[in-house]
């Protein structure tokens, strides 16, 4: 019996537009048969980490912030291949993955349970006096928040130089390590706590690919370590992985 060809297209275009530039019809038509994809991955984090281990004082802060599973879970192995099939079958129209068995998406349960982020509580917004800043006023803000000034402010790129590069912050950090004691002021323990969040932040929950960029903008959350576990994280992330 001869089995006809099943397109894999949708059967109706009026949910669906942007199937004419989908990935799978690009497949259909003969093209990236052989074409895995590779994210690019930015490890500044799990580079400092590898050696290293956290001071407990820290440990409890990130632990009070609900930001702590995030280190606990570390780095992860990647299936490229499992990762292509389910991109080719991911429509950004509806935000679903389309398998034979059915729809799926990422929910905030699936932020949620492994990285124990919280999905409920403040908006995390930027303020829009944020949004003028300066190169010099992030420099400024992030010398204030964490003792940090780069020594090339080249480092700075981006809209209103506003993205900073992650080497030079994890070299600061790798200098402060040795120095904190149980004896440390909190002062210094903010400050390199924040440095560490700006890793995470970039290499973890808000990754793109600009590079190894952060946005300085994350600092207004960082004003407030205290406050900072009654943000709604876990929202953020998943409608940036959306996004």
């Amino acid at each position: 019996m001869e089995v006809l060809p099943l397109h894999p297209g949708p059967a109706s275009l009026e949910l669906l537009l942007l199937q004419a530039e989908h990935r799978s019809s690009y497949i259909w038509e003969g093209q990236l048969l052989a074409q895995t994809l590779c994210s690019r991955r930015v490890d500044d984090m799990q580079d400092f980490l590898k050696t290293r281990q956290l001071h407990p004082r820290i440990v409890r802060r990130l632990q009070d912030m609900s930001f702590y599973r995030i280190i606990e879970i570390g780095r992860l192995q990647l299936d490229w291949s499992l990762i292509t099939a389910l991109i080719e079958r991911w429509r950004p129209e509806t935000h679903t993955f389309h398998l034979p068995i059915g729809e799926a998406t990422i929910t905030l349960q699936d932020v949620e349970v492994p990285y124990g982020m919280p999905v409920d509580g403040l908006p995390v917004a930027l303020p829009h006096a944020m949004r003028d800043y300066t190169g010099d006023q992030y420099l400024e803000t992030l010398q204030r928040l964490t003792g940090f000034w780069p020594e090339d402010e080249g480092v700075l790129v981006g809209a209103r130089a506003s993205h900073l590069a992650l080497t030079p912050v994890r070299l600061h950090l790798e200098a402060m390590h040795d120095d904190i004691t149980h004896d440390t002021p909190d002062l210094h323990i903010n400050q390199y706590t924040r440095l560490l969040l700006l890793l995470m932040f970039r290499g973890v929950l808000f990754p793109n690919t600009s590079g190894n960029l952060v946005s300085l903008r994350f600092l207004h959350h960082l004003e407030r370590l205290d406050d900072l576990h009654q943000y709604n994280w876990g929202v953020v992330v998943l409608g940036y992985l959306y996004r």
